[in-house]
């Protein structure tokens, strides 16, 4: 009977504890012979019955919580697994922006010094603009001069043409007197006509510089040869760069340039044989309107003692 009830009692404690229990039964059951005592017994049995079936319900309770709680740590476990998946992925987003960041630091750096280069480049820019003013300046003042000394020179041509009127006023004079006249007057018409090809050859250059950016390798009188195998002994000729171009300036220098020879000189012009850019160029104290008008329709310029630019 005890090991029958030691077997029962083991389904609900350990073995120590069914043991311990089945010895004060037997001990209870010595000591106590009673009817009434051994019914007690029985009771107190049936309530640690009862005991072990709520024992077992709790654990099952505890097992079920148990399984939900192994469910949760599954489900926590996989949501860290994505995590950690997660920020392996902002980690090399972090390690890529990082080298996108040094590469715009690089390019930033670049930038930098470029910006430098384009500040001293600005710098000699500014230099040699005010270096442009003060030779621009220096041209104003020069022409000036000349224009003051043209203004001179006409006044005295004009004392000429009085002198000369005043002369073939007299009629009473004799035949040699007048042919002494004539040869003074062509004498002194030469001497003009050297004097404004001097002047065009002191203005022209530096006013083209300053129009046309031009580099000037020569500057003078020149003869060159023509299509029809002729020649022709120019008052100007100039050879130049104009923006890395090699240009050839023909002047042509009158004290009064008449619109037949505009269209004279530029009929020659295009008969000059020559591998660079050709532009033709006028010089002198007046200009008619008619002249002017067909210098600008055949592209060519004129530019004038007061050093006024035509076309402006």
């Amino acid at each position: 009977m005890a090991s029958t009830l030691e077997e029962k009692l083991r389904t609900a404690f350990t073995p120590e504890q069914a043991h311990l229990l089945v010895e004060v039964i037997r001990e209870a059951y010595d000591d106590v012979v009673r009817a009434r005592d051994f019914n007690e017994l029985k009771s107190i049995v049936a309530d640690l019955g009862q005991a072990q079936k709520r024992t077992e319900e709790r654990v099952e309770e505890l097992a079920q919580a148990q399984k939900r709680t192994e469910e949760r740590v599954e489900e926590l476990a996989q949501a860290q697994k994505r995590t950690e998946e997660r920020v392996e992925e902002l980690a090399q987003a972090q390690k890529r922006t990082e080298e996108r960041v040094e590469e715009l630091a690089q390019a930033q750096k670049r930038t930098e010094e470029r910006v430098e280069e384009l500040a001293q480049a600005q710098k000699r820019t500014e230099e040699r603009v005010e270096e442009l003013a003060q030779a621009q300046k220096r041209t104003e003042e020069r022409v000036e001069e000349l224009a003051q000394a043209q203004k001179r020179t006409e006044e005295r041509v004009d004392q000429l043409a009085v002198a000369v009127d005043r002369l073939s006023a007299a009629q009473e004079r004799t035949e040699r007197a007048v042919k002494q006249l004539a040869r003074q007057v062509g004498g002194l018409s030469e001497a003009l006509g050297g004097s404004l090809e001097d002047l065009a050859l002191e203005v022209v250059p530096e006013i083209l510089e300053y129009r046309w950016g031009m580099e000037i390798d020569f500057c003078d009188r020149d003869t060159l040869p023509l299509r029809n195998n002729g020649e022709y002994e120019f008052d100007l000729v100039i050879r130049a760069q104009v923006e890395g171009r090699p240009v050839l300036v023909l002047g042509e220098v009158k004290s009064n340039i008449t619109e037949s020879e505009v269209e004279r000189f530029l009929n020659l012009v295009a008969q000059v044989e020559a591998s660079e850019e050709i532009r033709p160029l006028f010089f002198g104290y007046r200009l008619e309107r008619a002249a002017k008008d067909l210098i600008r329709e055949r592209g060519a310029v004129m530019i004038t003692t007061r050093g006024k630019y035509f076309p402006a």
